[in-house]
């Protein structure tokens, strides 16, 4: 096994984002329907009649002493109050600096990691009626500063700030023609909304041949913004960029171009058929989207609630050092582009709203994808090809996601086109379902690796599946054709823990590998892999009942329902070979380690199957022999 104990510590060394002092905010304060982290905002200029908490926009504050005025700070989420585990969250510090913790009086017992800083003379109040004490505690350049638990979950959750030691960091600033957005009327005061403004500016750069679009020093209200040709927008680390939660501030961009979704004309920032474009400067984009019952109502409605960013057809699009949060819909799409790099962007898009995937990306072709920090309600990484334009050269580096309320990287479902030439390597995940390659709607799916990949919590560790959901769009095949998944390689793959799965089957699912009949799974490398299952199953008319085909259903880890193995099923395939695998269960189970069902040319070598008293008809299983004796 090569697993890299410290290569997720490593992935993040060349991040630029965040605020003047603060980088690499992470939170731990998430988990199944719990949306705080999302909800944490790293800002500059701290000041009397903010707004205190990320998901508590009633309660302000209302006096702040000068040792605190225009601080970066933290603005956590009012819901964090109640975690109670020893780390909360982490930051970098940029240079040398001084950080204070403004932590609720009526907490009489502070929490144990708050006893390294000292009691200031100061407080702080807030609309409520709260006094906050503040503590300090100094720190170099590059230290880390972590977050634990606010000490009681009846009162109040602490904020956070920083001021510089000495000469403070010098902020990012735009190279080339620089376009100010305030040049041109736009006020940060988070509340004008300032779209004509930033159009202005945006206009007037591709005008002149493009340049850099600058929202710098403030809260800047917007609704839908179109990129052009040769313009970056450039959100200065400490700066938001916040979406309107006025729908009529979305006017419909209906692009020409012919793919499945492409009636879903609501988007934040768009662009078609445009090039040499970007997003970057270290700042945050803010969706605003609060949950699903504001200010964006549904689920299936995605036609309605607007997209954070979405790019059409574009070329040379380069988005990096940015912090995307909170979006109504999908975090970022780019559908038919070329020459993609998403180079150190950080997501936190878990707030309750529906589909809230980090990325998708379909019909592309050269997509690097590097240093991915996610947390989502949705897959944090997900490849389409939503057109008959293959999704094709795509290459994943380095990914983690904190927490993936689906899938930490999947393939599919929407898969119209071909997929070819996929590369995803170093992800560390706590992921709610799995890792997925998925071909139900036409593609044919052809060379896909996924390697080094650590999952610490999922509910299977690995789904692939064709099938014949046969969906189309308009533009496309009146029928989607059945498609197929070859020339697979899963490397290196390792789950540490497993989780009882509370819907979906309940547990034991085991992880489905299964074509159909007339499609199936060809040439699949299982190698050097290490997977933990949930087992606890003691029914054994699961293992001799076949599972329905559900050809046409839509592809989840659980499209069988409960496997007849505990570890692998792999049903309809074609040339399968697992060296140097481990296959262990958490809780006894009576089904084999392996089921093999219409399984032609397999070659097994190396394997750790756990087995168990009661097991049948034996750790490794092909149910097509007429005598169930172990499979070499």
């Amino acid at each position: 096994m090569l697993f890299m104990g410290a290569f997720a510590m490593l992935l993040f060394t060349d991040v630029k984002a965040d605020s003047r002092l603060i980088n690499k905010l992470d939170i731990w304060d998430i988990w199944t329907y719990n949306y705080n982290a999302s909800h944490w905002i790293e800002q500059a200029n701290l000041h009397a009649g903010t707004q205190m908490y990320g998901d508590a926009p009633q309660i302000t504050i209302s006096s702040l002493p000068a040792t605190l005025e225009g601080a970066d700070w933290i603005q956590t989420a009012y819901g964090s109050k109640a975690f109670s585990q020893s780390k909360l969250a982490t930051f970098e510090l940029a240079g040398d600096a001084d950080v204070f913790i403004v932590h609720n009086r009526k907490i009489d017992k502070k929490p144990d990691w708050l006893k390294s800083y000292n009691k200031l003379s100061e407080k702080v109040e807030n609309s409520t009626g709260e006094i906050f004490d503040v503590y300090k505690r100094s720190f170099k350049r590059n230290d880390k500063v972590s977050l634990g638990s606010n000490g009681s979950m009846d009162h109040s959750m602490y904020s956070v700030a920083v001021k510089p030691i000495g000469n403070p960091p010098a902020l990012p600033k735009p190279t080339g023609k620089i376009y100010d957005i305030v040049k041109f009327g736009a006020k940060g005061d988070n509340q004008t909304v300032n779209t004509v403004a930033i159009q202005k500016a945006i206009d007037a750069c591709t005008a002149d041949g493009g340049g850099s679009v600058y929202i710098h020093d403030g809260i800047y209200v917007t609704g839908t913004l179109e990129l052009k040709d040769n313009v970056t927008l450039f959100v200065q680390a400490g700066s938001i960029l916040r979406a309107s939660s006025n729908h009529a501030d979305y006017p419909q961009k209906i692009c020409a171009f012919k793919y499945y979704r492409g009636n879903e004309h609501y988007q934040l920032i768009y662009a078609e058929g445009k090039k040499n474009i970007g997003i970057t400067g270290g700042g945050i984009i803010d969706g605003f989207s609060h949950g699903d019952n504001w200010p964006w109502r549904g689920k299936s409605n995605e036609h309605e609630r607007p997209r954070l960013i979405r790019m059409v057809q574009c070329t040379a699009v380069n988005v990096r050092d940015i912090t995307l949060i909170r979006p109504a819909n999908w975090t970022q799409l780019y559908e038919a582009c070329d020459n993609v790099k998403l180079i150190n962007v950080r997501v936190r898009a878990y707030t309750g709203q529906h589909n809230q995937d980090g990325i998708d990306i379909s019909s592309c072709n050269g997509v690097e994808v590097k240093n991915f920090y996610a947390m989502t309600g949705d897959d944090a990484i997900c490849l389409k090809a939503m057109s008959q334009k293959p999704t094709e050269n795509i290459f994943v580096d380095g990914v983690v996601a904190r927490y993936a309320n689906c899938n930490a990287v999947k393939i599919g479902t929407e898969t119209h086109g071909d997929v070819k030439n996929v590369h995803v390597k170093n992800v560390v995940a706590n992921t709610r379902y799995s890792i997925a390659i998925e071909a139900v709607d036409g593609s044919n799916i052809d060379g896909v690796t996924y390697e080094n990949i650590l999952l610490t919590s999922c509910s299977s560790p690995l789904f692939i599946r064709a099938g014949d959901r046969g969906r189309t769009y308009e533009g496309g095949p009146k029928k989607a054709p059945v498609g197929s998944i070859k020339n697979v390689t899963i490397r290196n793959v390792r789950n540490t823990d497993i989780g009882y799965v509370d819907m979906r089957n309940g547990p034991g699912v085991g992880a489905a590998i299964g074509g159909i009949p007339d499609s199936k799974i060809e040439n699949l490398l299982i190698e050097d892999c290490d997977f933990l299952f949930y087992g606890s199953i003691q029914d054994t008319t699961l293992i001799y009942t076949a599972p329905p085909e559900n050809r046409d259903k839509y592809p989840e880890f659980n499209i069988y329902g409960t496997c007849p193995a505990y570890g692998l099923y792999l049903r309809h395939v074609d040339n399968v070979t697992l060296k140097n695998v481990s296959i262990r269960s958490k809780n006894p189970d009576v089904r084999p380690a392996i089921v093999m069902d219409d399984v032609d040319k397999y070659n097994f070598s190396n394997l750790n199957c756990e087995e168990f008293p009661m097991t049948q008809p034996a750790p490794i299983w092909h149910k097509q022999k007429d005598n169930p004796k172990r499979v070499k």
